[in-house]
C-alpha cells in the first residue's frame, strides 16, 4: 500500500508581499521558498504607499493585492479638526465597515485557489480584524504569524484607548482560535504558548550559510573605527545616546577617528558631524553582509529601554542581528537586560552588552572592543559560531514547516 499525502494549498494573508526592498518582505520571501510554489497563494492587503520589489524566483506564486485601509488615527479629516472623540468614532466605524469587503474578497480568493490552511501575518489592526473571520469562512486551520506585539503597532498609529482595548481583545481571541503560531523569538513563542495554549514555534529571520563571512577577527585599519548600523532607527533614544557619547569624545577612540556606516531607506535622524557618516542607502542583504565584513569593525544594535516598549523588547527579535552575526563582526548591543536579543547574545557571547540607557557605558563598551584585541577576537568568533548554530536556512525551514503543519508522519490518503 502506498501512502500519498493530501494536497496542501496554503493561503498567505499578509500586508507586505515577499519583496527585496522591505525588511518584512525579505523574511516572508524566504519563508515562501520553503514551500512548493503550487502549494502557496497570497492575498495581500497592502498599504498603497508601499512600492515592493518582487522576487523573480517567486513569480510563479498566485497573488491578489487589495488596498489596505489607513491605520494611522488622525484628528484632522479633510482639513477639519475632529479631536480625540471624533477620531475614536471614525475608527469605530472603520472597525465595522472596512473589514467586511476585505474578508469577503479574501474568502472568495481562498476558495478559488483551493485553500486548505490560512497563514495570517497579524501585523496591525486590519490584519487582526480579518484573520479569524477569513479562516472561519474558508473552514480551514488558522496559523498566525507575529512579528511584534500588537500594542507597539497601536501606539505607533496613535489608536485611541477604546479601540485599542477592542483590538487587543480581538488579538487574544484570535490567538486562542489558532491552530499554530509562528513567533519572532523564543521568549515570544513560550509566552504565547503559555498564555493562549496555542502550539508556538520561533521563526527567526535567517540567511543562506553560503553568505556567512569570516573576516580576520581584528580591526580593519589603524586609523579609524567604523561602526555599522542596519535598518530603521525606532530605538531613537538609544541611538541619540550613542551620538551624544561620540560628541563628548570628539568622535575619537584614542587616536582613531570614529565613522558611522548606516544601511537602510533613511539616513540617521540625529545630526552627525561631516566626515563621520557614510550613508549607504538600501542594499540587498548579501551586499550588506559583505560590506560590513569588509569595511566595518563593529556593528551597533540599539533596543528600546522605554517602559511603553517593554513588551516589544522582551518578545521581539531584530532581524538585523542575524545579518550582523553572518558578517562575523562583534556586536555592540545597547538595550535592557530583559530584552530577547540581550539574553540570546549574552548566552552566545557574541556581543558587548550595554544594559543601561547611559552614554558613558555605551562609549566604554566601544572603547573595550577597540582596545582589547583578545575581547574583540573572542566576540567576533562567537558571532560567527552563533550564526552557524542558530540562523541558517535549514534551521529556519524546519521551523516554518512545523508551523505550517508540514510534519513527517501526518495523516495521509492511501
Amino acid at each position: 500500500m502506498t501512502c500519498k499525502a493530501p494536497r496542501r494549498r496554503v493561503l498567505l494573508l499578509t500586508d507586505i508581499p515577499p519583496s527585496s526592498n522591505l525588511t518584512a518582505g525579505i523574511v516572508t520571501a524566504q519563508m515562501c521558498r520553503f514551500l512548493p510554489q503550487d502549494e502557496l497563494a497570497i492575498f495581500c492587503v497592502m498599504n498603497p504607499h508601499l512600492q515592493p520589489k518582487l522576487y523573480d524566483d517567486l513569480a510563479g506564486i498566485e497573488m491578489k493585492t487589495v488596498r489596505k485601509p489607513a491605520e494611522l488615527q488622525r484628528r484632522v479629516l479633510r482639513g477639519i479638526r475632529v479631536g480625540r472623540a471624533g477620531a475614536a468614532a471614525i475608527e469605530a466605524m472603520r472597525r465595522i465597515a472596512m473589514p467586511r469587503p476585505l474578508i469577503s474578497q479574501a474568502i472568495a480568493y481562498g476558495r478559488a485557489v483551493g485553500a486548505t490552511d490560512l497563514w495570517a501575518i497579524l501585523q496591525g489592526q486590519t490584519m487582526v480584524r480579518i484573520a479569524a473571520p477569513v479562516a472561519r469562512g474558508l473552514g480551514v486551520p488558522l496559523r498566525v504569524h507575529i512579528w511584534d506585539p500588537l500594542r507597539w503597532w497601536l501606539d505607533a498609529h496613535e489608536v485611541d484607548p477604546v479601540n485599542r482595548r477592542l483590538d487587543l481583545a480581538l488579538f487574544d481571541r484570535t490567538l486562542r482560535q489558532a491552530t499554530s503560531c509562528a513567533a519572532a523569538s523564543f521568549p515570544m513563542a513560550r509566552y504565547y504558548e503559555e498564555t493562549y495554549g496555542v502550539p508556538a514555534t520561533a521563526v527567526i529571520a535567517s540567511i543562506d550559510p553560503a553568505l556567512a563571512q569570516a573576516p580576520p577577527p581584528k580591526l580593519v585599519s589603524d586609523d579609524n573605527v567604523v561602526i555599522g548600523m542596519v535598518g530603521q532607527f525606532y530605538a531613537s533614544e538609544e541611538w541619540a545616546e550613542l551620538i551624544a557619547a561620540l560628541d563628548l569624545a570628539k568622535w575619537r577612540v584614542g587616536q582613531r577617528k570614529v565613522i558611522l556606516t548606516t544601511f537602510g531607506h533613511e539616513p540617521p535622524p540625529t545630526p552627525v558631524p561631516e566626515g563621520h557618516l557614510r550613508f549607504m542607502g538600501w542594499m540587498d542583504q548579501p551586499e550588506v553582509i559583505r560590506t560590513i565584513a569588509r569595511d566595518c569593525d563593529i556593528v551597533y544594535c540599539p533596543y528600546p529601554f522605554a517602559p511603553k516598549m517593554e513588551e516589544v523588547s522582551r518578545l521581539s527579535f531584530p532581524s538585523k542581528v542575524p545579518t550582523y552575526l553572518a558578517a562575523g563582526r562583534p556586536i555592540l548591543f545597547h538595550g535592557p537586560p530583559y530584552a530577547a536579543p540581550y539574553i540570546y547574545l549574552k548566552e552566545r557571547g557574541a556581543a558587548y552588552l550595554c544594559g543601561e540607557l547611559d552614554r558613558k557605558g555605551t562609549y566604554d563598551g566601544l572603547v573595550r572592543l577597540v582596545e582589547d584585541s583578545a575581547l574583540y577576537e573572542t566576540t567576533a568568533l562567537a558571532a560567527r559560531r552563533a550564526f552557524l548554530a542558530d540562523f541558517t536556512l535549514p534551521r529556519m525551514e524546519r521551523a516554518v514547516r512545523r508551523f505550517l503543519g508540514y510534519e513527517a508522519g501526518e495523516p495521509c490518503d492511501t
